[in-house]
C-alpha cells in the first residue's frame, strides 16, 4: 500500500494539475492539502515528511480528480476567502473575485460615516459582510432575486457574526428606504463576452450572475433609473463595472440626473470602480 507524505502528495498534485492545464497548479495543490489537513498553506512546508492517513489522502485525491476536470476549487471545498473573511459558496452564487475587493476597499477608505447601506445583487453576501465588518453603519440591507443566494448570504453573515437584513427583491422592487450608500456588482458581461469565457466559468458558475442584457448594461440602467428615490440627499452609488463600460454608464447616469461621477482603475489599469454622487 502506498504511503503518502505531504511532499509526495504536493508534487503529485502539481504534476497532475500542470498536465490538465489548471491555472496556478502549485497554489491549487497547497490549498487542497492545507484545507483537508486543517493547516495554514505555509505550514505544510514545515511538515513535508509528515505521513498522511489513507482516509485523508483519499479525500485529497478525490478533490484533485474533480479539480482536474476544471470544477472550480471554491465550489469543491464549499468556501473561499474574500477581504480576509471566510465565505461559503455553492454553484448557485458567483465566486467572489479579487478585483471586487477593490470596490469594498474604496468604500471603506472613503466612507467614514455611513448610517445606512444597500447592496443590490448580494449573491454570497461577501460585499455586504466585508462592509459590515469595517463600517459602523446602523442599517445594512442586501437584496437578491435568488432565494438560494439569500440563504447562502445569511449563512455567511452568521458565520462572520454580522447583522445584515437580507430580503428578496428584483433590484428595488421590495426596497422602501433611503440609503447613504447603494453598492452593486451586478451581472455586466455581454452575451458575446460570455461565449468567450472559459469552460470552467461557463460550466459551473450561474449565468444569471454574470451575463446581462443590453450589452451588459441592463442592471446599471435599471438601478440608475430608480436610484434617486432610494438615496439620501448626500447619498452615493458605488458600482463595479466592466473594463470598457465606463463611458456608457456615465452617459446613462447623466440621463438620470447624476452629474458628479468618477471612475477608478484596478491594479491592471482597467476601469473597474465607479462612484456616483446624488448631488
Amino acid at each position: 500500500m502506498r504511503t503518502w507524505t505531504i511532499r509526495k502528495l504536493l508534487n503529485w498534485l502539481i504534476t497532475q494539475f500542470e498536465k490538465n492545464d489548471i491555472i496556478s497548479p502549485k497554489q491549487n495543490a497547497e490549498t487542497i492539502i492545507s484545507h483537508v489537513l486543517k493547516m495554514k498553506r505555509l505550514d505544510i512546508y514545515l511538515h513535508l515528511e509528515k505521513e498522511i492517513s489513507k482516509t485523508l489522502s483519499n479525500l485529497i485525491l478525490d478533490i484533485a480528480l474533480r479539480r482536474e476536470k476544471h470544477e472550480p476549487l471554491q465550489y469543491i471545498l464549499g468556501e473561499t476567502e474574500f477581504y480576509g473573511y471566510k465565505i461559503k459558496v455553492c454553484n448557485s452564487v458567483l465566486i467572489p473575485r479579487p478585483e471586487t475587493e477593490l470596490l469594498v476597499e474604496k468604500i471603506i477608505n472613503e466612507e467614514k460615516k455611513v448610517n445606512s447601506l444597500l447592496e443590490i445583487g448580494t449573491g454570497s453576501g461577501a460585499i455586504a459582510i466585508a462592509l459590515a465588518k469595517n463600517l459602523n453603519a446602523k442599517t445594512i440591507d442586501a437584496v437578491d432575486i435568488s432565494e438560494t443566494a439569500l440563504k447562502t448570504a445569511q449563512q455567511n453573515a452568521d458565520l462572520n457574526n454580522v447583522e445584515i437584513n437580507f430580503f428578496h427583491s428584483d433590484i428595488f422592487e421590495n426596497v422602501t428606504g433611503r440609503y447613504d450608500i447603494i453598492v452593486s456588482n451586478p451581472p455586466y458581461i455581454s452575451q458575446t463576452e460570455y461565449e468567450q469565457l472559459s469552460k470552467e466559468i461557463k460550466d459551473h458558475e450561474p449565468k444569471s450572475a454574470l451575463q446581462a442584457k443590453n450589452n451588459g448594461l441592463y442592471f446599471y440602467e435599471k438601478i440608475l433609473q430608480n436610484a434617486k428615490e432610494h438615496l439620501t440627499k448626500s447619498g452615493k452609488i458605488y458600482f463595479e463595472i466592466g473594463y470598457d463600460q465606463a463611458d456608457k454608464i456615465i452617459e446613462i447616469a447623466k440621463e438620470n440626473g447624476f452629474c458628479n461621477i468618477r471612475v477608478f482603475k484596478d491594479l491592471n489599469g482597467f476601469d473597474r470602480i465607479m462612484r456616483i454622487f446624488n448631488t
